[in-house]
């Protein structure tokens, strides 16, 4: 019965998207990416700028230049005084509706020390959300496989990692047969399992007959859609499905795994993340960061020492605990961090944006998202307190994995 409720739910949604007013924001562009091999990065870069330029539809309040540079992949190279020895390369792949913008604070820390960074922009991500209306796995796990095989060519050890979707992602190839061995997997806030729709994904093809969108939000993020496609739905079932499968199908994995996630995750969930991680990753050298409210105790059933938490209740600055967003963003990123135009009230919780806007600060806290009521206003974090704790803890992971005789 509630599964015959949900798809109703979703059906009468997708009539309604569908006899709303259609935008250039919801339409499909005129081009696509695809993905073809990746003989040379920076011809890569030039075509994808020139894709992004035309099918980008602007958010107000932002520079439409600065937002097609925003939503660019980019390779960051080791900084000029790392040695010209044995070259180490990551490749990093974003979440679902996101941008490569979200690897910049990260990217840049491991520059510096010495790992070469390279990100790509998925299909149907960083224009208009009308265009993940067309968007598949299937040309995601391709872009993906292209891009890690063109990186284990130009560097002597080669890192796949990824957030969210991309997390997914860079699991299903790291833990295939169908390209080079990566030294290592990079897993923030994997989507490895869903919260809350997880069991209603396969609904998402059928409710697609009828119109587009699950709901159109208004677009404020310049970096990230808030619209959400049935389609989008339906590719990542796809990809959890497949990245389940090569976990599932292994009882012991040597692939050399860090995994960073936190406790209020909305979207993922992390008691399928960690017992995979104590299960299934038996790797010595794997790490494991979670951010949550250390005033309560961790079961003792999942405890394992390779795991580290980082305290997410924070009262002085105003935060209940960690988003699954806010993760991998400095405090003082140019659109997420404090005081940036991203920081407040961009997804504000059981309170209009304009409510949000106008209470005082001292009332307003921040959070995961959520659809119960609080004791206080809150808004999604943006942002990462311990985000130098977490990047040095990447950096660590990859420094122990760089030798071949690492465990």
């Amino acid at each position: 019965m509630t599964i015959l409720r949900t798809l109703l739910v979703l059906l009468v949604l997708a009539a309604t998207a569908a006899c709303a007013t259609s935008t250039q924001l919801y339409n499909p562009g005129p081009s696509t990416l695809g993905a073809e091999p990746v003989t040379d990065f920076d011809r890569y870069l030039e075509s994808v700028k020139a894709y992004v330029d035309t099918n980008l539809v602007p958010v107000d309040g932002f520079e439409r230049e600065q937002q097609v540079q925003w939503n660019l992949p980019y390779r960051l190279a080791p900084a000029a005084e790392c040695s010209s020895g044995d070259r180490t390369g990551l490749l990093l792949v974003h979440g679902l509706s996101d941008s490569p913008f979200v690897f910049r604070d990260l990217a840049r820390y491991l520059a510096d020390r010495c790992v070469e960074v390279r990100t790509l922009l998925l299909q149907g991500h960083g224009t208009r959300p009308g265009d993940m209306v067309t968007a598949t796995a299937e040309v995601w796990r391709d872009q993906v496989r292209n891009h890690f095989i063109a990186l284990s060519q130009d560097v002597d050890r080669a890192f796949i990692g990824g957030f969210s979707l991309g997390g997914a992602l860079a699991t299903d190839y790291a833990l295939s047969e169908t390209g080079p061995r990566p030294a290592g997997l990079i897993a923030v806030a994997p989507a490895w399992q869903l919260n809350g729709l997880r069991d209603y994904l396969w609904l998402a093809p059928i409710a697609d007959i009828f119109g587009d969108f699950v709901e159109k939000e208004p677009e404020l993020n310049p970096v990230k859609y808030e619209s959400f496609s049935f389609n989008a739905g339906s590719q990542i079932g796809d990809v959890i499905s497949a990245a389940q499968g090569r976990i599932v199908q292994q009882e012991n994995i040597d692939m050399p795994l860090f995994l960073a996630a936190t406790e209020a995750d909305s979207v993922i969930n992390l008691d399928y993340l960690v017992t995979q991680f104590r299960e299934r990753f038996s790797n010595s050298g794997n790490a494991m960061v979670i951010f949550r409210d250390t005033r309560t105790p961790w079961p003792d059933a999942q405890a394992d020492e390779r795991i580290r938490f980082l305290n997410s209740y924070l009262p002085d600055a105003h935060i209940l605990e960690f988003s699954h967003q806010s993760l991998l963003i400095e405090p003082d990123n140019e659109l997420y961090g404090l005081g940036a135009p991203l920081q407040r009230c961009l997804e504000p919780n059981n309170i209009s944006l304009e409510g949000c806007r106008q209470l005082p600060e001292e009332d307003l806290w921040f959070s995961a998202w959520h659809d119960t009521e609080r004791s206080v206003f809150t808004s999604r974090l943006t942002y990462n307190p311990w985000f130098d704790v977490l990047a040095e803890a990447v950096g660590t992971f990859i420094q122990e994995n760089e030798s071949p005789e690492a465990p």
